[in-house]
C-alpha cells in the first residue's frame, strides 16, 4: 500500500489516526496523531482510513472508557518477525515539539512475542514501591501486544518491570523475573535508536522457557520457631483429627463467598489464616504430609506460605515442583516429629 507525506492514516496496532509527516526509511514513517504527538510507525501497521470513515458513521461520537478488567487481548493481524526469536519488552518513545526542540513526552510499552508459543502473561510496572500498572493477558505467537503508556519522568526514575509467562498449552513452562531500567541505560538506548534511526528499543525477557527444576527446601533444625496458638486450651485429638485435611485449596473463591469486595491484603489475610489452621491441625494429628494449593497467579501467597514454613517447628521440608494436577500451583509439606 503506497503512502505520501500528508496522507491521513489509521494505525492498526493502537487504534489511532494521524497524518504522515516524514518517511524514516523504506518501511517506516513518522506519524503525527490527532492529539498532537508524533512517533515512528512501520508502514505495515498503517492503512488508509477512507473505508473506515465510510463504514463508521458514528466515528465522532465519544468512545466509552475501558477499564483494565474489561480489556481482552485479540489475535491481531499476522506480521513479519521484527526481532530475533524470543519474547521482548519493547519501548516506543513518543516525541512532542517544545519550542524549537523535540522532547520525549511518554513511552509506549509493548510485548513482542517472536516465538511460535502462546503465553499467559502477568505484568506489573513498579516505581518506588508503587504499582503503576498491572495486567494479566494472553500473548499470541508472532504478535505484539500494547500494554500501556509511561510518562517520561517515570521511566527515567528507575522503574521495575515484573513479569511472569506461562505457556498456555504446557503449564510446566513457567518463567518469572524483574527487569530494572536505570536512567543511564535508558539514555544509552535512546541515543542508540536516534543514531540508528529506529523507532524503538527493546529488552529481551527470555528466548525460550526451560522447565523449572524441582524445588525442595529442607527447613533448618537449628532454630525452629514454634507457632504459637492461644486457642489450644480446648484441644482434643479426636476433634482435631476430624477437621484435619491432606489437601487444602487456598483459592480465595473457595474460602470467602463475597471475595470480589475484598482488597488484596484482606484476601491474603483470609488465605493465610486458613493455611495456618490447616498446618497446625496437620502437626497436632501427626500427619506425614499435607498439600497446600496456592495457585500460580503473582506468587504473593506462595511466598508468604514458604516464609511461614521456614519458621515452623516440625516441618522437615517442602517441595514446589511441577505436578500434572496442580502445575506449579501447589506446595507439598513433609513433617518430622
Amino acid at each position: 500500500m503506497k503512502f505520501s507525506i500528508g496522507d491521513p492514516v489509521y494505525i492498526k496496532s493502537n487504534d489511532e489516526e494521524g497524518k504522515i509527516i516524514e518517511f524514516i526509511s523504506n518501511d517506516m514513517a513518522k506519524v503525527k496523531t490527532e492529539e498532537g504527538s508524533s512517533y515512528h510507525v512501520y508502514l505495515s501497521d498503517l492503512e488508509h482510513p477512507y473505508l473506515r470513515w465510510f463504514l463508521d458513521k458514528n466515528k465522532k461520537q465519544k468512545k466509552a472508557t475501558n477499564h483494565i478488567d474489561q480489556i481482552f487481548s485479540e489475535k491481531n493481524y499476522k506480521r513479519q518477525r521484527q526481532l530475533p526469536v524470543g519474547v521482548y519488552l519493547v519501548f516506543f518513545p513518543i516525541y512532542v515539539v517544545d519550542g524549537m526542540e523535540e522532547r520525549i513526552d511518554k513511552v509506549k510499552i509493548y510485548f513482542y512475542n517472536e516465538t511460535e508459543n502462546e503465553y499467559i502473561a502477568f505484568y506489573d510496572c513498579l516505581l518506588k514501591s508503587e504499582n503503576l500498572f498491572s495486567l494479566e493477558t494472553k500473548v499470541f505467537p508472532n504478535q505484539d501486544f500494547y500494554i500501556h503508556d509511561l510518562k517520561f519522568e517515570d521511566i527515567a526514575s528507575t522503574p521495575h518491570f515484573k513479569f511472569r509467562f506461562i505457556d498456555t498449552f504446557n503449564n510446566q513452562l513457567d518463567i518469572e523475573n524483574t527487569i530494572t531500567l536505570k536512567p543511564k541505560k535508558l539514555f544509552e538506548y535512546i541515543d542508540q535508536i536516534k543514531f540508528d534511526n529506529k523507532a524503538f528499543f527493546h529488552v529481551l525477557l527470555f528466548e525460550k522457557i526451560i522447565p523449572k527444576p524441582k524445588k525442595e527446601v529442607i527447613v533448618s533444625q537449628l532454630m525452629p520457631k514454634e507457632i504459637e496458638n492461644n486457642e489450644k486450651n480446648h484441644f482434643t485429638f479426636k476433634d482435631a483429627l476430624s477437621k484435619s485435611k491432606y489437601e487444602v485449596d487456598l483459592h480465595i473463591e473457595k474460602l470467602y463467598m463475597n471475595y470480589k469486595y475484598l482488597s488484596p491484603s484482606e484476601m491474603l489475610d483470609i488465605q493465610m489464616k486458613e493455611f495456618q489452621n490447616a498446618l497446625e491441625l496437620a502437626i497436632a494429628t501427626h500427619q506425614k504430609s499435607i498439600v497446600f494449593i496456592h495457585g500460580i497467579g503473582r506468587g504473593s501467597l506462595k511466598t508468604e506460605i514458604h516464609l511461614r514454613l521456614n519458621q515452623t517447628k516440625w516441618v522437615h521440608k517442602y517441595v514446589n515442583e511441577y505436578n500434572n494436577k496442580y502445575g506449579y500451583g501447589a506446595t507439598e509439606v513433609f513433617f518430622r516429629y
